[in-house]
C-alpha cells in the first residue's frame, strides 16, 4: 500500500484530489495539508511514499517545499498540481526531482497516470527509507527512555547512518539534519536547524557528529519537562473537546497543535502515546461516529449527513465510512431497519 500526502490550500480541490487518489487500489491518503509548512511537518511525521502538492500556497509554496525536500534528500516522489502552464515553474520543479507536473483541472485519468509514474520514479530513485523510519521511531519513544539508554540508541542510529555504503555524503547529512530538526522541534527550539549551515558537519568525522548530537540530547533532557501522565491527559482532553466542537470544519495539525500549545511534532508524539492512534484517524473516527448518530436519529439524506460531519464529497465519505464500520452508509441504515 503506497501512502500519499496531499498539500493544497483550496479545501474543495484538496478533497477532490483525495477522492481521486483513493479511487486507485493500492494507494492510501495518510495526511492532508493546507500549506507547505504544514505539509513539511506532516511529511516528517508520516514519511509518505508520494507527495501531491499545489505550487501556489500560503506560508510556504510548493516549490519552496520541494526545494527543502531536495536539500534534505528525503525519499518521497513529488507530484505537482498547478493552474499555471508556466515553463519556469515546471523547470524549477523538475530540478527538484518531481515525478509529474499536472495542470488543473484534474481528472481521474490524470491522477491515475501520475500515481503510476510516481511509483516508477520511486522504484528508480528512492533509497534508505528505513533510516527515516528509524529516526521517526526514535523521536517518538524518546519520552520513555532514560538518558543513558537514549544516548545508546541514538549513537547506534547515527553510526548506522554514517556507515551506509550506498549513501552519498549529502544523503547522510540530509538524514542527520532531519534527526536534528526533529529533536529540536520536540524542545520547541525553532532555530536549531538553522545552525546546521554554520556547523557544516563533516559526515566523515564521526566523533564531531556524535559530539553534536550528544550535546543536543543533553539539552533535550535538561529542557524538556517530563510531564506526568495526568498533564498529558489534560492536553488530550482539551484537544478532544476541540475536535468534538469543530469536527464539521476543516481541522489541521497546525491548528490543533496551537490548541495543545505544543509544536506539531511534540503534539503527535504525545497524542500517539496517550491515544494509541494517529490524530488523523481519531478525527475520522469522530466524524463517522457523528454520521452514525445522524443516520440513526434523523431522516437526513446520506449526502446531507456527509456534509454535516465535515466531508465535502460523498464518494470519499462513503469509502471512509465503509473502511471504519465495514458497511456502506446504506448498508448501515438497512442493518438498523431504517
Amino acid at each position: 500500500m503506497y501512502q500519499v500526502l496531499v498539500a493544497e490550500d483550496e479545501f474543495w480541490i484538496r478533497n477532490q484530489v483525495i477522492e481521486l487518489v483513493e479511487r486507485n487500489e493500492g494507494f492510501k491518503i495518510i495526511g492532508e495539508a493546507q500549506d507547505g509548512e504544514e505539509a513539511w511537518k506532516l511529511l516528517n511525521e508520516h514519511w509518505p511514499d508520494i507527495l501531491i502538492t499545489d505550487i501556489m500556497m500560503p506560508h510556504m509554496d510548493g516549490l519552496a517545499l520541494l526545494k527543502r525536500i531536495y536539500e534534505y534528500n528525503i525519499s518521497v516522489s513529488p507530484i505537482i498540481i498547478s493552474g499555471y502552464d508556466n515553463f519556469t515553474y515546471a523547470q524549477q520543479a523538475i530540478r527538484y526531482g518531481i515525478s509529474e507536473y499536472l495542470l488543473k483541472p484534474l481528472s481521474e485519468e490524470k491522477i491515475k497516470l501520475a500515481l503510476e509514474q510516481a511509483v516508477q520514479h520511486m522504484e528508480r530513485t528512492h533509497r534508505h527509507r528505513e533510516y527515516f523510519l528509524q529516526i521517526h521511531a526514535f523521536t517518538h519513544k524518546l519520552d520513555t527512555l532514560e538518558q543513558a539508554g537514549a544516548w545508546r540508541e541514538l549513537s547506534e542510529l547515527i553510526k548506522s547512518i554514517l556507515t551506509i555504503k550506498t549513501a552519498l555524503a549529502n544523503e547522510k547529512l540530509g538524514m542527520l539534519r532531519i534527526l536534528s530538526d526533529k529533536l529540536a522541534d520536540q524542545m520547541r527550539l525553532k532555530g536549531e536547524s538553522q545552525e546546521w549551515g554554520a556547523l557544516a558537519l563533516n559526515v566523515q568525522d564521526k566523533e564531531a557528529v556524535l559530539k553534536y548530537f550528544y550535546g543536543l540530547l543533553e539539552t533535550w533532557f535538561r529542557n524538556v519537562e517530563k510531564s506526568p501522565d495526568s498533564n498529558k491527559q489534560l492536553i488530550i482532553k482539551r484537544v478532544q473537546e476541540y475536535v468534538h466542537k469543530n469536527y464539521m470544519n476543516d481541522i489541521t495539525l497546525s491548528q490543533i497543535a496551537e490548541v495543545a500549545d505544543l509544536s506539531v511534532s511534540r503534539f503527535c508524539v504525545i497524542f500517539k502515546q496517550q491515544h494509541h492512534d494517529s490524530f488523523v484517524n481519531y478525527v475520522n473516527q469522530v466524524r463517522i461516529d457523528k454520521a452514525k448518530e445522524l443516520l440513526l436519529e434523523t431522516d437526513l439524506k446520506i449526502y446531507e449527513v456527509a456534509d454535516m460531519v465535515g466531508f465535502s464529497t460523498l464518494p470519499y465519505f462513503n469509502r471512509l465510512f465503509k473502511s471504519v464500520t465495514g458497511q456502506s452508509p446504506n448498508e448501515y441504515k438497512r442493518s438498523l431497519g431504517l
